[in-house]
């Protein structure tokens, strides 16, 4: 059973979204934060200049690249800002004097932007959704009594599940598993008991994680 714990609607303020798309030839790399980032930009930007470098965080990220048409430059080995900025085409010597958009939703961490920043990059951002949680609680009410193990690919996703749940007591009784650290202590913060950590936020890497937590059943 699945369910969209994020919903995606176009943001309030379309300044940044709409300065980029005027814009988009002065810049010379484009980072696309998800996949989200990556269709919500798609269906507003007709034409990626031939030039620009399109930067993938993910390899999720960087498939939905390639289902727009184009191919990702580069694509960071994890799944999270912290993998990309240890990408060598991102360090200081590759990226001083470049101009870079980060296509994203409103909001988010700001350590991305800030450590290209420090490397001497010129950073915007082009805010091209908002996320807000879902409004059919009845919905996922009914999904939980069904529910024997919860996977999560976000933080936000996770505190819009805890923030939905009538019974939270029932909710956090269920194994979870998360797609990092982060994800782990805000688990914990919310009274889950027994979590499950993946790899990272990919469908395959949840799976992997769930067999080993079952192997791990059966050997008890």
């Amino acid at each position: 059973m699945s369910f969209a714990a994020i919903e995606i609607t176009a943001p309030d303020d379309i300044s940044s979204r709409d300065y980029i798309i005027e814009h988009l030839r002065e810049f010379d790399l484009a980072i696309f934060i998800s996949p989200t980032a990556v269709e919500e930009s798609c269906k507003t930007i007709t034409r990626f200049p031939a030039a620009l470098k399109l930067v993938a965080i993910g390899s999720k990220t960087a498939r939905a690249i390639e289902d727009c048409g184009y191919n990702a430059d580069i694509v960071a080995d994890g799944h999270d800002s912290d993998s990309l900025l240890q990408h060598e085409q991102l360090h200081s010597d590759a990226i001083a004097g470049k101009r870079i958009v980060i296509f994203r939703g409103v909001g988010g961490r700001e350590l991305l932007a800030d450590v290209l920043g420090e490397r001497g990059a010129s950073v915007r951002y082009a805010e091209m959704y908002q996320r807000s949680r879902p409004v059919c609680v009845d919905e996922f009410n009914q999904l939980l009594e069904q529910a024997d193990i919860l996977t999560v690919s976000s933080n936000e996703g996770l505190q819009n599940l805890y923030d939905l749940a009538a019974d939270k007591k029932a909710l956090t009784r269920l194994p979870v598993v998360v797609p990092g650290e982060r994800a782990r202590v805000l688990a914990q913060a919310l009274g889950f008991d027994e979590i499950r950590v993946a790899d990272n936020a990919t469908d395959e890497a949840c799976l992997n994680a769930i067999k080993y937590w079952r192997s791990q059943m059966g050997e008890k």
